[in-house]
């Protein structure tokens, strides 16, 4: 009985089933399923970088003439910021004036928040005699700050006058 002698020896077994599966399988999914809550739940809790109210909204024009565009700015980033921008495009932009059309912001700290108004009048630029059509117009807002870009699209509805 050496070690070179050509006796056969059984294979090992491996008894192996399916329904092994099943609990490790279930501990995987509920694993799964907590990290994309707790990713949710962190989105929904961090703050957003551009927070917009307008009123009125929508603009008769047979009423108002103007709506204002209130502005939240904040620094989501880690950093102190010493220089950040803060602009109000219309889509539409022979159809609005905006003033100011953007605003510079000299300091903002970690986590700070800065409120800036903005006037958006109808104003059809390419025919000053008539006024601006009925109807839906996208309004948008760009903030940079720490070298990081945000934007923000809101609708500004007009009614014709009556």
């Amino acid at each position: 009985m050496g070690i070179y002698d050509n006796k056969k020896r059984p294979a090992a077994k491996f008894d192996f089933s399916l329904g092994q599966l099943k609990y490790p399988a279930i501990f995987l999914g509920v694993l799964i399923v907590i990290i994309i809550v707790f990713f949710a739940l962190q989105a929904l809790f961090q703050p957003q970088p551009i927070i917009v109210s307008l009123n009125p909204n929508p603009i008769d024009l047979a009423q108002a003439q103007a709506a204002l565009l209130t502005v939240n700015a904040v620094n989501t980033t880690q950093e102190n910021s010493a220089s950040a921008s803060l602009r109000v495009v219309p889509v539409a932009s022979e159809m609005f004036v905006v003033t100011p059309a953007s605003q510079e912001i000299s300091t903002l700290e970690a986590g700070g928040r800065r409120e800036f108004v903005f006037q958006i009048r109808p104003f059809n630029k390419a025919n000053p005699d008539s006024t601006v059509p009925p109807g839906d117009y996208k309004i948008k807002i760009f903030f940079e700050i720490n070298g990081q870009k945000f934007s923000k699209e809101i609708v500004l509805q007009i009614k014709g006058a009556s």
